[in-house]
């Protein structure tokens, strides 16, 4: 019950990222509205207006650049707000801003929009997030995200005019610095048998896996034959003890012939 209530939530979410997305560029795209101006604009002070709008902001003259960015920007906000809802949206907004201002300090010139940084962002942090929780099913679907538009692990770099490598990048660190901030924050690994031993006080198994294991038992087995054979020696080596008793009658006469024990008989 629980589970299908995180999974209604995080969907919602999700989708509404991706509703406003598409309704911003449809009013952009149909009424004509010249929103891009909203974008980041790096060094200018009025263009940081657009570290809170770029990330919704996309090219209304290229469907694919918000194709492209549809489907990682649904589901990776999906992947984040299910598993690690007790810190997504302060992780969510530390990536959504540090992209913004990252693109503002470094970006070259120009007017950069698009959820792409975020992407990015979002990213880096699931994967790391996945290595330190060892929650290898969410960094493997993160994983695969960057496998099926392979092209993004190229996009931190400036290889093509007119995509904002910057805005990438600064989302990638900003995914970094939030998944190593929060580290210690939202779900925990399950803590391994030996490591619940460990806190119990229980002593740990034989490790027999690791190298040289045999090596060193057959070595302690020799060790601890060769001291019983020795304590053995030393045993037989020492001189014996004997001890003599001599017994005395209740009346205090000790017989000294052992066939005198009492008064002659006649025959």
């Amino acid at each position: 019950m629980v589970s299908k209530k995180i999974t209604r939530i995080s969907f919602a979410i999700a989708f509404t990222v991706l509703l406003l997305m598409w309704l911003v560029f449809v009013f952009d795209y149909y009424l004509e509205m010249g929103l891009n101006r909203y974008g980041v604009r790096p060094g200018e002070t009025e263009g940081l207006i657009g570290v809170i709008t770029s990330p919704f902001l996309h090219s209304s003259q290229d469907f694919g650049h918000i194709l492209n960015n549809s489907m990682p920007a649904f589901l990776l906000t999906w992947l984040l707000f299910y598993h690690y809802r007790t810190i997504a949206t302060k992780s969510f907004l530390m990536i959504y801003v540090l992209a913004g201002l990252g693109t503002w300090f470094l970006g070259k010139e120009g007017n950069h929009i698009g959820m792409s940084g975020v992407i990015y962002g979002l990213t880096s942090f699931l994967v790391l997030s996945g290595f330190f929780r060892k929650n290898m099913k969410v960094a493997g679907i993160s994983l695969f995200v960057i496998f099926i538009y392979g092209s993004m692990i190229w996009g931190i770099f400036p290889m093509k005019i007119g995509v904002s490598w910057e805005g990438h990048l600064s989302g990638l660190f900003a995914g970094i610095t939030a998944a190593i901030l929060f580290k210690k924050a939202g779900p925990q690994p399950a803590k391994l048998r030996y490591e619940i031993e460990e806190d119990m006080g229980i002593e740990p198994e034989e490790e027999y896996w690791k190298e040289g294991y045999f090596e060193r038992k057959k070595a302690e087995q020799l060790a601890l034959q060769k001291e019983q054979q020795q304590q053995i020696a030393l045993q037989e080596n020492q001189p014996s003890i004997i001890i003599k008793y001599n017994y005395v009658p209740k009346g205090g006469i000790l017989p000294l012939d052992p066939q005198v024990t009492g008064p002659a008989e006649e025959e």
